[in-house]
C-alpha cells in the first residue's frame, strides 16, 4: 500500500499541476483548499471580464440564467440562481483571490470592473498587460515587481497615456488607434520602448516623421525601433509620399533579410556619427494591414 504524500511533496505536485487541472482536483477535496491558497499559481493566460473568466484554456462564461464552461471544444452549463455580478464574483474569488502568490505571462483585463469586485489588496505578478479604457485599475491589481513589463498592449484614448510609467517603459509596446487617431511628436518623445507597434484599420496620424527631424537636429540617439501598421490603403501611400518628401535624398536599397514590399522605397537615414535609421515596408503574406518599419541600427555593426 502507498504511502500518502507528506506535506512538502503534496505542495510540490500541487505547485506544478496545470491551474485548470488543479482546481479541478481542489474543488473536490475541500480540506485541500486552505493548503491550495498557501501554494503560488502560475497562469500562462488569465482574462478577468464582468461575464467571463478565462483561465489557461479554460473559458467560464455567464448569463442571466447559467453559467457555461467551455475547453477543447466540450461545454458544460450549470443554472445557478445568483445575480450575474455574483456569480463571476465568485468564480474570481475562488481562482484567484486569496493566494500568496499569482504569476500570469498574460493578463488581459478588458473591462470597466464595478467597485469591489475584486479585493484591493490582490497582487498578480504579470509580464504582458492587455487591456482596453480600464487601463488604470488594472494596474492596481499589478505586483510592482512586475515592472518594467515585458509588453502592453492598450487602446489609447488621450494623450495622457503616454505620461504613465508603465506604458513608457514596457519592453514592447502595442498601441491600437480606435479612439484617439492623432499621435504627435511630443507622445513619441516620451516613449523608452525596445519596440512600438501602433496599428489601425483607419485612417490615422502619427508624427514619425518630425521625430526622425528631432533626432537629426539634436544628433540624439534614438533606441526604439516603430512598426506602423494600417488597414488603409490611403494612409499608407501618404505616409510614403511624405517620407519620399522628408528623405528622398536618403533612398538606399537596404540589402539585408527582410521581407520588403516591391516597388516601394527605403531609406538610410543618418542620425549622428555612430546612429542611422532604415526605413523599409513589410507585410505579412496573409495580412491586410501593410507596416512601415522605422529601425534605428548602428553605424559599426550594421545592426
Amino acid at each position: 500500500m502507498p504511502f500518502p504524500l507528506s506535506y512538502p511533496g503534496l505542495l510540490c505536485v500541487l505547485e506544478h499541476l496545470e491551474a485548470v487541472k488543479r482546481a479541478n482536483i481542489i474543488g473536490r477535496s475541500p480540506g485541500h483548499q486552505k493548503i491550495d491558497k498557501l501554494i503560488p499559481l502560475c497562469l500562462e493566460n488569465l482574462h478577468i471580464g464582468k461575464s467571463e473568466l478565462v483561465i489557461n484554456k479554460l473559458w467560464i462564461t455567464c448569463d442571466k440564467d447559467d453559467v457555461n464552461l467551455k475547453m477543447k471544444r466540450k461545454t458544460f452549463s450549470r443554472q445557478i440562481s445568483e445575480s450575474l455580478e455574483d456569480k463571476i464574483k465568485k468564480l474570481a474569488r475562488f481562482h484567484i483571490c486569496g493566494r500568496s502568490n499569482i504569476y500570469v505571462n498574460r493578463l488581459n483585463w478588458h473591462d470597466n470592473l464595478p467597485p469591489g469586485f475584486l479585493p484591493v489588496d490582490l497582487k498578480i505578478r504579470v509580464n504582458s498587460l492587455e487591456t482596453g479604457s480600464d487601463f488604470e485599475t488594472a494596474i492596481l491589481f499589478i505586483d510592482p515587481q512586475s515592472f518594467p513589463l515585458k509588453t502592453v498592449f492598450t487602446i489609447p484614448e488621450a494623450s495622457t497615456l503616454f505620461d504613465n510609467q508603465v506604458v513608457k517603459f514596457a519592453e514592447t509596446l502595442l498601441l491600437n488607434l480606435i479612439h484617439h487617431r492623432n499621435v504627435t511628436v511630443e507622445d513619441l518623445k516620451k516613449l523608452e520602448n525596445k519596440t512600438v507597434m501602433i496599428k489601425s484599420f483607419w485612417d490615422f496620424r502619427i508624427d514619425i516623421i518630425p521625430l526622425i527631424k528631432y533626432h537629426i537636429e539634436t544628433k540624439k540617439d534614438i533606441c526604439t525601433t516603430f512598426e506602423i501598421s494600417t488597414g488603409d490603403k490611403n494612409c499608407f501611400s501618404e505616409m510614403l509620399r511624405e517620407f519620399e518628401q522628408a528623405f528622398g535624398e536618403y533612398r538606399n536599397d537596404l540589402d539585408f533579410n527582410e521581407r520588403f514590399l516591391p516597388g516601394y522605397s527605403r531609406y538610410s537615414i543618418p542620425i549622428n556619427d555612430e546612429t542611422k535609421i532604415h526605413v523599409y515596408t513589410t507585410r505579412e503574406t496573409t495580412s491586410v494591414f501593410r507596416d512601415i518599419i522605422v529601425k534605428p541600427v548602428s553605424e559599426v555593426s550594421g545592426f
